[in-house]
C-alpha cells in the first residue's frame, strides 16, 4: 500500500431512482382513488337514540322504520298530524320476494310525495334481522332524498 491512497474506494456512484419514482406514482394514485372512492361510498347515519341532538328546534316530522327477523317490515310517521290515518302507521311483509319491498318502497314514496319536507327517518331493526336488508332500507331512503337516516342500537 502507498501512502497516495491508491486503494480508497471511489465514493461517487450512481443510484438508479427510476423505481423509487415508479414506487411513489403508484403510491399516490392508489391514495387518490381510495379517497374519491371512500367521499362516493360513504353514508352519514347516526346514533337513533340515546344521544343528546344538538338541534333543538320545532319536532320535525320523521319516519320509523321497524324490521323484525320474521320479515315485517312497519313504517310509521311521527310527529306529521297533516297526513292521512291510512298513511301514518301500515305494516308489510317482504320475507324473500320482491313484491313486498316493491310495496314498502311505494308507500314511502307516497309518504315522501305528500311531505316533501320529509329530510328524517329512524331504523330500528330486531337484533337478527339480515344486515343487506337494512343496508337495502337504508338506500331505498337515500334514493328518495331523505337524508338524515339514523339507526337505533339494537
Amino acid at each position: 500500500m502507498s501512502a497516495q491512497g491508491h486503494n480508497k474506494k471511489d465514493l461517487n456512484f450512481e443510484l438508479d431512482l427510476l423505481p423509487v419514482i415508479s414506487m411513489m406514482s403508484v403510491c399516490i394514485c392508489f391514495l387518490l382513488l381510495t379517497a374519491v372512492w371512500t367521499q362516493i361510498g360513504a353514508m352519514n347515519i347516526d346514533q337513533g337514540l340515546g344521544q343528546e341532538t344538538s338541534r333543538q328546534d320545532v319536532k320535525a316530522s320523521s319516519l320509523w322504520i321497524t324490521m323484525k327477523s320474521s320479515g315485517e317490515v312497519k313504517l310509521q310517521m311521527m310527529d306529521s298530524p297533516e297526513l292521512p290515518k291510512q298513511m301514518v302507521e301500515k305494516t308489510f311483509l317482504v320475507g324473500t320476494a320482491n313484491s313486498g319491498w316493491k310495496a314498502v318502497e311505494n308507500h314511502a314514496a307516497e309518504i315522501k310525495r305528500m311531505m316533501p319536507g320529509l329530510k328524517t327517518a329512524l331504523i330500528m331493526p330486531d337484533a337478527r334481522v339480515n344486515y343487506g336488508e337494512v343496508i337495502r332500507m337504508m338506500d331505498r331512503l337515500k334514493i328518495l332524498e331523505i337524508g338524515e337516516i339514523g339507526i337505533a342500537p339494537l
